[in-house]
């Protein structure tokens, strides 16, 4: 291909990617369209759900009659849905297709809402979580060496089983769009299953983490399924028992994880299998990766290490910035259309970038990364990727309390008020540290002047956690080298591969 035709090629796709954020620029800009938007975000009591999920129901079908007010919304939702459509060159029957899922109903309309209450900035920030991660109790029947939780025993102040299901009621009206339960291990709470069928019929997504111990019972897997379990993510630390046993601090905790995961996938439930990479299992990733399509799950995902909770004590062991770029390099050729294997390094976004192919388009992020022929949609990393805490996803502790993120550290400074104590939505919209989160642009380091600040920004966890700021350089990235080596200095002791902890 000749210079001047990739140059026209790259002009022709700025000049409609312009066009595309133009058209939803102005719709959020207009002051008639903000009177409408505005409208759509209350809570219609004869309809029983919020008017702009209302009018979302009638444009795609799911609902055949409404209130008076709710009808006349739906009008102007419906040009707002045809006019996004047709900048992505996507007709009216496509889009009634994908959204036959009632859970991208609910992840639109929090898009919309994100629209109206935020506008259209970079990055997209949606008008309420997408997901939040519940850490229902700090129970636990594992010994964790890098657990963020710090799990083990019950804790003193978690919520009782109605305190939950008021919490859970609270976030669907919020309009969150999935709910994964966590721990500590959310298995072993006595309500768990009351819990995934509330949410559930709640009409949130429902996913759950788990080390696996029960779901590698005979029989157990069901019971989930029927109660509404949509995903489970099932935590593999190693190639082999001795490693991960040695993470986990309980014998056997290896093939009870390998149990589970082909338990589940017998069961047709969706299965992603997570794995924490230090220097103690780093050599073991790519087999890693080879077994467990093998088994047949999924999605593969390489969880970026955070130095919070356990984790604090085995800092030594965090990979260098060098070998997360190679392992992230690897992750991304062994996407084969088989099982997808992703990262919540945010620096995989950048690996993403950077491996396009002319052929095929792919979106780079580190949560995701599907295929697209139209060229357009790889444009919206721009506003899709990134540190998503506080901006795509929060957490929840077993208490109530609120955060980013759960590898954020419990300090004061950090959280952000309490699900039953505090306006939910109020928070999401207005809290300052998910301000400040969600403002790329005044990143420190690196960080801030990098091209691929918008895609990434680094892991704003892993910044606080070595260094005290939010927005720190994270020195999980090559172009952070300064940072890496005053961690290392920190440490008269380390090596580049030490197993003494375990």
């Amino acid at each position: 291909m000749s210079n001047k035709v990739q140059t026209a090629k790259i002009e022709e796709k700025n000049r409609n990617i312009t066009d595309m954020i133009g058209i939803f620029q102005g719709i959020a800009d207009n002051p008639i369209s903000k009177f409408f938007l505005n409208h759509t975000l209350d809570y219609c009591n004869k309809d029983h759900a919020h008017r702009l999920e209302v009018c979302l129901d009638l444009y795609f079908g799911n609902r055949e009659d409404a209130c008076r007010k709710c009808k006349t919304l739906s009008k102007f939702v419906n040009f707002l849905i045809n006019r996004g459509t047709s900048s992505f060159g996507v007709s009216e029957d496509e889009l009634k297709e994908i959204m036959e899922d009632k859970y991208w109903v609910k992840g639109l309309s929090s898009v919309i809402k994100g629209i109206a209450i935020f506008g259209v900035r970079k990055p997209f920030v949606p008008g309420a979580p997408f997901q939040v991660v519940w850490n229902l109790t700090r129970a636990c029947n594992m010994k964790c060496v890098h657990c963020y939780e710090d799990a083990g025993s019950k804790g003193k102040e978690e919520l009782n089983t109605q305190q939950v299901t008021e919490g859970l009621e609270i976030m669907a009206k919020s309009g969150v769009t999935s709910i994964a339960f966590s721990g500590g291990e959310p298995t072993i709470h006595p309500h768990i299953l009351d819990f995934i069928r509330k949410s559930n019929d709640l009409g949130m997504f429902t996913a759950m983490a788990t080390n696996g111990y029960t779901l590698s019972k005979d029989g157990e897997c069901s019971k989930y399924i029927k109660s509404g379990l949509k995903f489970v993510q099932i935590s593999v630390d190693g190639l082999e028992a001795r490693t991960h046993d040695s993470f986990r601090g309980v014998e056997g905790a290896w093939e009870n994880a390998i149990q589970a995961v082909e338990n589940c996938v017998d069961s047709d439930l969706f299965v992603e299998v997570a794995t924490t990479v230090t220097e103690y299992n780093f050599h073991e990733i790519p087999d890693m990766i080879t077994l467990i399509r093998d088994i047949g799950a999924d999605w593969f995902m390489i969880y970026n290490f955070i130095p919070t909770g356990n984790g604090e004590k085995i800092m030594k062991l965090d990979i260098s910035p060098q070998k997360r770029f190679k392992l992230l390099k690897r992750a991304y050729n062994e996407n084969d259309g088989e099982m997808q294997v992703l990262s919540t390094a945010p620096q995989y976004a950048t690996i993403a970038e950077m491996m396009i192919s002319e052929d095929n388009h792919v979106i780079p992020t580190h949560f995701s990364n599907p295929e697209y022929n139209n060229p357009m949609v790889e444009k919206l990393a721009d506003f899709i990727g990134g540190c998503g805490a506080g901006r795509f996803y929060m957490s929840v502790e077993p208490n109530g309390d609120l955060y980013p993120c759960v590898f954020f550290p419990h300090e004061s400074e950090l959280k952000l008020g309490n699900l039953l104590i505090d306006d939910f939505e109020e928070v999401w919209k207005n809290n300052e540290l998910l301000n400040t989160l969600r403002n790329k642009e005044i990143l420190q380091g690196h960080c801030g002047e990098c091209d691929s600040h918008n895609i990434c920004g680094g892991c704003r966890a892993r910044a606080y956690n070595y260094f005290n700021d939010i927005l720190a350089p994270d020195p999980g990235c090559i172009n952070n080298k300064y940072e890496w080596e005053k961690i290392k200095n920190k440490f008269s002791s380390f090596k580049e591969h030490d197993n003494s902890l375990f």
